[in-house]
C-alpha cells in the first residue's frame, strides 16, 4: 500500500492467475473487451439487439422471401441472439469470452441474414452500425477497431455479394465513412468521460492540503484489514490531534496553520513504513493505520511519532501574521496520540474507530503530549498494566515474531512509493 497515496484495488484487478503464459495472454485479449460499466452495457445490448431482432423478425414476416427455409434461419439466427442478450442481462457477472464474443457474433448474424434473404438495401446495412454505436460507447479504443473493422467487412460481404457495380461500392464507402466517423466521435467522448471520473476519484480519495488519503480511503483499507486482508497480528489504529491548534490559527492566522499541517503531513510520511495509510480525517486530526501489526508494535510506532513531532521545528515565517510584530516564526508542536487494535476478524469498523478516539481525548485530558492505548482484549495478554505511555516518550519494542515490516524502523521519504 502505498503510503500517503491511493491504494491499488486489488479487488477490482481483472488478471487472470492461471500461471500458463497461452491462458494469461487468452484471458488479458478477452479482458479488452469488457465494458467500462458491465450493468449499463449490458442494457444496451438487449436494447439494441431487441430492436434488430423486432425489425428483423417483422420484415421478414410482411415481405415475401425468396424462400421459406431463409425466413426459418432468420427466425433461428435472431431467436439465438435474443437469447445471448437476455443471458447478458441476467447474468449477475457474465463471462468475458461472451462480452468479446457478443458484437462479433453479431455481426456474422447480421451477414448470414442478409445473404441469406438478398437484402443489400439501406434498410439491411443500418444495423451493422449497433455493434459500432455499441462498442464506441461500453469498450476502450483498442476494442473498438476490431470491433469497427468487423463491421466494415461483414458490410462489404453484404453489399458487394447483392452486386459489384459501381454505386455497390459507392454505399459501401459511404457506410464504412460514416461507421468510421461515428467509432471515432464516441471514443473520444468515451475517453473524455474516463478522465473526468479518474480526476473525481482523485480528488475524493487524496486530500488536496496535505496529500494524504481521505476518510473514504481509510475506510476501506480499515474494512479490508479488519475482515482478514491482513495477518494474525491484527490491525492497529492511530489517531493524532495537534496539541493547541486553535491558538496557533489564532495567533499566527490560517495560512500558518495549514502550513502546520502540511509540514506534519512530511513528519508522518517520513516515519511510516510501506503497508501504513496516512489519512487526514478532518481539521487537525489525522490517523494512521497499521495494519498486521501487534498492539505492542503499534504503541512502539506511536511513541517514535510523538518524539518526532517534538523535535521538528514547523516554519511558519512564511505565513505567520505573528512574524511580522517580531513573534517566533518557527514552532514547536506536540501531539495528543491516541491507539487501539483489534485481532483479525474480531472487530469493526465503528468499534475500532470509536476505541482509538477515546484514547485519544484521554491523552488530551492527562495532559496532552502523550499516547494513550484503548483498554482491548489483546491488552490484557500484555506484561505492563500501564497502557498510558508518558510524555517523555517511553518507548515499547514490538515482540520477536511481529511482521518485519512492524519491527524495522526504515523511515520511507515524504511522499515516495516503496
Amino acid at each position: 500500500m502505498s503510503i500517503g497515496r491511493v491504494p491499488s484495488s486489488r479487488a477490482s484487478a481483472r488478471a487472470h492467475r492461471t500461471g500458463a503464459a497461452p491462458a494469461t495472454a487468452t484471458g488479458s485479449l478477452v479482458d479488452r473487451f469488457r465494458p467500462r460499466s458491465e450493468s449499463v452495457a449490458a442494457w444496451v445490448l438487449f436494447a439494441l439487439t431487441s430492436v434488430a431482432v423486432v425489425a428483423t423478425v417483422v420484415f421478414t414476416a410482411v415481405v415475401p422471401q425468396r424462400s421459406s427455409a431463409g425466413s426459418v434461419i432468420t427466425f433461428v439466427l435472431c431467436g439465438m441472439i435474443a437469447v445471448l442478450s437476455c443471458c447478458l442481462v441476467a447474468l449477475r457477472r457474465p463471462p468475458g469470452l461472451l462480452w468479446a464474443a457478443y458484437p462479433f457474433l453479431a455481426v456474422v448474424l447480421l451477414v448470414v441474414v442478409d445473404v441469406i434473404t438478398g437484402d443489400a438495401s439501406t434498410t439491411a446495412q443500418v444495423f451493422f452500425f449497433f455493434p459500432v454505436l455499441y462498442a464506441g460507447a461500453q469498450l476502450r479504443r483498442s476494442a473498438v477497431v476490431p470491433v469497427l473493422a468487423a463491421a466494415a467487412i461483414g458490410d462489404a460481404v453484404v453489399t458487394l455479394t447483392a452486386s459489384t457495380t459501381a454505386r455497390a461500392w459507392a454505399d459501401l464507402a459511404f457506410v464504412v465513412i460514416v461507421l468510421t466517423t461515428s467509432a471515432a466521435i464516441l471514443v473520444v467522448a468515451g475517453e473524455r468521460n474516463d478522465r473526468l471520473i479518474a480526476q473525481l476519484e482523485r480528488q475524493a480519495a487524496v486530500d488536496p492540503l496535505t496529500g494524504l488519503t481521505t476518510r473514504r480511503v481509510l475506510d476501506a483499507a480499515m474494512q479490508s484489514a479488519l475482515e482478514g486482508a491482513g495477518d494474525e497480528s491484527g490491525t492497529a489504529l492511530i489517531l493524532l490531534d495537534v496539541d493547541h491548534f486553535k491558538s496557533i490559527n489564532d495567533e499566527h492566522g490560517h495560512p500558518a496553520g495549514d502550513a502546520v499541517l502540511r509540514q506534519l503531513a512530511g513528519v508522518l510520511l517520513a516515519h511510516s513504513r510501506r503497508d501504513d495509510l496516512v489519512s487526514r480525517l478532518g481539521g487537525d486530526e489525522i490517523a494512521l493505520l497499521l495494519p498486521a501489526c501487534p498492539l505492542p508494535t503499534a504503541e512502539q510506532r506511536a511513541v517514535e511519532v510523538l518524539e518526532a513531532v517534538r523535535r521538528h521545528r514547523f516554519d511558519v515565517g512564511a505565513h505567520s501574521m505573528a512574524a511580522v510584530r517580531g513573534a517566533a516564526a518557527v514552532l514547536e508542536v506536540t501531539l495528543s496520540i491516541g491507539v487501539a487494535h483489534v485481532a483479525t476478524g474480531a472487530g469493526d469498523l465503528r468499534s475500532l474507530y470509536a476505541a482509538a478516539d477515546a484514547a485519544l481525548y484521554d491523552a488530551k485530558r492527562g495532559g496532552r503530549d502523550q499516547v494513550v492505548t484503548a483498554p482491548t482484549a489483546a491488552a490484557t495478554d500484555l506484561p505492563a498494566p500501564d497502557r498510558r505511555s508518558p510524555s517523555t516518550g517511553r518507548s515499547r519494542s514490538g515482540p520477536p515474531g511481529a511482521p518485519a515490516h512492524c519491527r524495522q524502523a526504515v523511515p520511507v521519504a515524504p511522499g515516495a512509493e516503496a
